[in-house]
């Protein structure tokens, strides 16, 4: 993983809460890229530094870095009221195991919803690159025609390439609009009736990811052929200080406290210890450690059957559920 000082050379507003920004490298070139990897942002906020890892939305053909943004927290409404052309962002990336699977494999079925739009966008325009009859499925489900992400652009993408087939499934649509509600079973059988024999790719709140794995697992979609990034990790209820558990670091003789709802790593840099970690939203793997006791997984992108067998766990999202002990 690389660190690197980028220059803002373009905002985009896309939608009412929703904005990107064109990276470049101030000398050089970027370091290659998989379509729907990630890169962390490094900001400064109220004095203190803040760490976000956010996918790209750009090609793997485009010659700068993209970053797409909803804004739902404190760290992404600083950088929509404080991020502008011209301005330099620290960046680590790229890094992240859900992408594109080797030349060969089936077509792909790309499903997504809000903000899980960047990778799909990326992904798509990185398969017509490289063939531009490409086979796509690409199904995008969204509030209100108001909330859809780079609707324009997939258009004209869609209508330069037969191949890519566009749907947009809408809570809130016009009555005209033939797909509206939330995606469920009989939409996927009509908009995807070759379902068994595509890649499946995914990405969007936990709601919806949750909903829509139990869709394709009921339609009969091997696991074998679903890759899967949700965006952003589930949240949880605040605790006390007077509940805790207790966390041991294992390697450096320490014993800390871990909230009920706290993460690993905040309750490793919560004592003043360290440990190695990027995203901070579970799809790196910087962060993964060994640990004994009992926890809750928030995220297993980068983790195999094998390593959950083993006690292998990412630290930015893992709870623990009692006494604990890590291996750093």
């Amino acid at each position: 993983m690389t660190t690197l000082t980028l220059t803002v050379t373009a905002r985009i507003e896309e939608t009412h809460d929703v904005t990107s920004w064109r990276l470049a490298p101030q000398a050089g070139a970027l370091p290659p890229v998989l379509a729907g990897q990630c890169i962390t942002i490094h900001t400064d906020m109220d004095g203190a530094a803040h760490a976000r890892a956010y996918t790209l939305s750009s090609s793997p053909h485009d010659p700068f870095w993209q970053i797409t943004v909803k804004e739902v927290g404190r760290v992404s409404h600083h950088l929509r009221q404080t991020l502008w052309v011209g301005d330099s962002l620290t960046v680590d990336g790229p890094f992240g195991e859900f992408h594109l699977t080797a030349e060969g494999a089936m077509p792909p079925l790309l499903l997504s919803a809000g903000s899980g739009i960047t990778p799909m966008w990326a992904m798509a325009r990185d398969l017509l690159a490289r063939d531009p009859a490409a086979d796509i499925r690409f199904i995008h489900s969204a509030r209100s025609p108001q909330d859809l992400i780079f609707a324009e652009p997939l258009q004209a993408l869609a209508e330069a390439h037969p191949g890519l087939r566009v749907t947009h499934v809408l809570e809130q649509a016009p009555a005209a609009h033939p797909w509206q509600g939330r995606l469920d079973a009989a939409m996927l059988r009509e908009l995807a009736p070759d379902l068994l024999t595509r890649e499946v790719y995914l990405c969007g709140p936990a709601p919806y990811m949750a909903a829509v794995v139990t869709l394709l697992r009921e339609l009969g979609l091997p696991d074998a052929q679903l890759h899967q990034e949700s965006f952003g990790l589930p949240e949880t209820a605040p605790a006390s200080a007077e509940d805790h558990f207790w966390l041991t670091l294992a390697k450096q003789g320490k014993r800390v406290k871990i909230l009920p709802g706290q993460t690993l790593l905040a309750a490793v840099e919560a004592a003043g210890a360290s440990m190695p970690f990027a995203c901070r939203a579970g799809v790196c793997g910087a962060c993964r450690c060994t640990v004994e006791g009992e926890v809750e997984r928030q995220s297993v992108v980068t983790l195999s059957a094998a390593d959950i067998e083993a006690g292998v766990v990412l630290a930015c999202a893992c709870l623990a559920k009692g006494d604990i002990e890590i291996g750093i």
